[in-house]
């Protein structure tokens, strides 16, 4: 088709392309096997021409190119091959240099596409163009006048044109730019106003000085750059530190909008909803996006093919499966809706699928009719309906501030073993784990940096601590061991969650990041003490310092923009009126 050669050998004899548009250093998007470098010559006043492929990267996002560097930018037959071409646009503006210019060339869908979609003579391209329609003629067809407009506060427009050089109306059935030299195409040239960056405009906002300010700050920034995950991702948490709940609801849902084939914003609407309290909403949202992927995003077992997944059906004297997904502490927390599906929905028989670790605590329980390791998952015996657990909310309507009597599930084998745990009479038994799986997408966020963060605690006088840390910062726990007489390191003897559980059962309080530990202390229903970053995960919800979940949990957020040291602040302050309402009441 060579459709930059073409459109070459015509620019060529345009001043404006000569003089103003093909000037200074360039980048050449979807350059392939008809680069714009090849012309170079017949444009004297291009110093240099980057070529960008493939090999280069995604041109949707093009990772590694550097921000306001171009002169120009060109793209000939590239943006109809992108599945969000508005997204692509908004990036590659963002590689010119205020003043620069965007030069594009896509099909027209009427003189290329002959009105008909699928494309007739590409089936790669996944949308078409036309300059102006009153509604939209095919499936994929965007309005170039609209996509101009959407950027008219970054990019003024110089250009729109339908070029049919050497088109011939007599063959208008075929496809006449695969030989010869016809155009059927949409040229568009943009020119990028002076504007703040995106870096700069958010930096800017995130200095706002109260609620009213940054909500405007932020819509300024949404306006300017509408297709960046990065900028809905800092107005939510800017606009969570003044509890602007209310338009966060409206921001998630035009990310949505506006980045319909991404994951992230399907999954933060869903997880927003839910943190909002509207639970089956929101668990609905999730369960539509993720149906889109396969078992192995959910779960190292797959679920049975022979059996149905359920999606509400009634269960009265029916059986069902809850199967194994996402993490020990995802597991334990959703153990409590076999109880419910049993009381509420009437189901005869409901088994549980898990992890290893959690077998017999599971079995202990007495919440499921039967309980399957992953390992065993193969030779489950047949039920009428399996479902993963963060389904189950999507389809069993449940009021977060209603929620059905559940708390303790979880119950200890046994006595501990670990001689300082029995012996500390008189003084306060504090489980610590400060650290999760490094693993975890969040860790860094939820998991302390150091154990030495919580200092502050170890200097309580009627306080012995008991560290429960197993993997990542086991090592540093033994060294306090060693230091300190008031610290104890139970998690090296510890072998498994039955021995976890008859540990927690001998404390008082546990003291814990947003782990696994958390879940089974709150679920034995001792009182927990659970340390989270500012943003964390959704069954926390937002501002709150209960949980309804959990009615021994009590929550210690972090603050915006601030290290562990308010959370420690007030978390010793809590210990202390707990030493003396213990030596009040001995």
């Amino acid at each position: 088709m060579n459709e930059t050669s073409k459109s070459a050998m015509r620019r060529a004899r345009d001043p404006a392309f000569q003089q103003h548009y093909f000037v200074g250093k360039g980048i050449d998007i979807g350059a392939g096997d008809d680069p714009l470098s090849a012309h170079a010559h017949v444009f004297p006043r291009v110093s240099e021409i980057v070529p960008w492929d493939k090999p280069q990267g995604d041109a949707l996002r093009m990772a590694g190119a550097p921000d306001a560097s171009f002169d120009f930018v060109h793209s000939s037959h590239c943006l109809e091959h992108l599945a969000n071409p508005y997204q692509a646009l908004a990036r590659w503006l963002e590689l010119l240099k205020p003043g620069g210019y965007a030069i594009l060339t896509v099909p027209d869908e009427d003189l290329y596409e002959k009105g008909r979609w699928p494309s007739p003579f590409n089936r790669e391209h996944k949308v078409s163009f036309t300059i102006c329609k009153p509604e939209k003629a095919l499936p994929g067809s965007v309005n170039v006048l609209d996509m101009v407009c959407a950027f008219s506060s970054i990019a003024s427009c110089e250009r729109v044109a339908l070029v049919r050089d050497n088109y011939d109306e007599r063959r208008a059935s075929v496809d006449q730019t695969a030989r010869g030299l016809a155009e059927c195409a949409i040229e568009i040239v943009l020119r990028k106003r002076a504007v703040p960056g995106a870096r700069e405009m958010m930096d800017a906002a995130s200095k706002a000085r109260d609620a009213d300010e940054s909500l405007r700050a932020w819509q300024a920034v949404l306006k300017s750059y509408p297709y960046r995950f990065d900028v809905y991702h800092g107005a939510m948490l800017a606009w969570l530190r003044w509890d602007l709940l209310e338009p966060i609801d409206g921001l998630w849902a035009q990310c949505v909008e506006r980045l319909p084939d991404q994951h992230l914003p399907r999954l933060y609407h869903a997880l927003h909803t839910i943190a909002r309290g509207k639970l089956q909403e929101g668990f609905r949202i999730r369960e539509s996006w993720m149906g889109k992927f396969g078992w192995q995003r959910r779960t190292t077992a797959q679920p049975p093919a022979a059996i149905p997944a359920w999606t509400g059906e009634p269960l009265e004297g029916k059986s069902i499966v809850i199967w194994s997904e996402f993490g020990l502490g995802d597991e334990i927390f959703f153990l409590r809706f076999a109880r419910m599906l049993r009381e509420r929905c009437g189901a005869a028989h409901v088994s549980v699928v898990c992890q290893a670790p959690l077998v017999t605590l599971f079995e202990r329980s007495g919440e499921a009719d039967a309980v399957f390791s992953v390992a065993q998952a193969a030779a489950l015996p047949p039920h009428d309906y399996w479902v993963f657990p963060h389904a189950i909310p999507a389809y069993l309507a449940l009021d977060l501030e209603a929620l059905p009597p559940s708390v303790p599930f979880l119950h200890a084998p046994g006595k501990t073993a670990f001689p300082a745990l029995v012996e500390s009479k008189g003084k306060l038994k504090v489980g610590l784990a400060f650290k999760g799986a490094p693993t975890h997408e969040n860790d860094k966020q939820r998991s302390l940096p150091s154990l030495s963060v919580l200092d502050d605690l170890f200097n309580v006088e009627g306080v012995e601590f008991f560290s429960l840390q197993k993997g990542a910062g086991a090592d540093e726990a033994a060294d306090y061991a060693k230091r300190l007489p008031n610290f104890h390191d139970v998690g090296a003897s510890l072998n498994s969650m039955d021995e976890t559980a008859n540990a927690i059962a001998a404390l008082d309080v546990v003291l814990t990041v947003d782990t696994s530990v958390a879940h089974v202390a709150a679920a034995m229903g001792k009182p927990t003490w659970l340390m989270l970053p500012f943003f964390g995960d959704w069954r926390w919800h937002y501002t709150r310092d209960d949980s309804p979940w959990y009615p021994t949990l009590r929550l210690f957020r972090r603050p915006p923009g601030a290290d562990w040291s308010p959370v420690v602040a007030r978390i010793r302050g809590r210990l202390l009126t707990a030493v003396n309402a213990e030596r009040t009441n001995p």
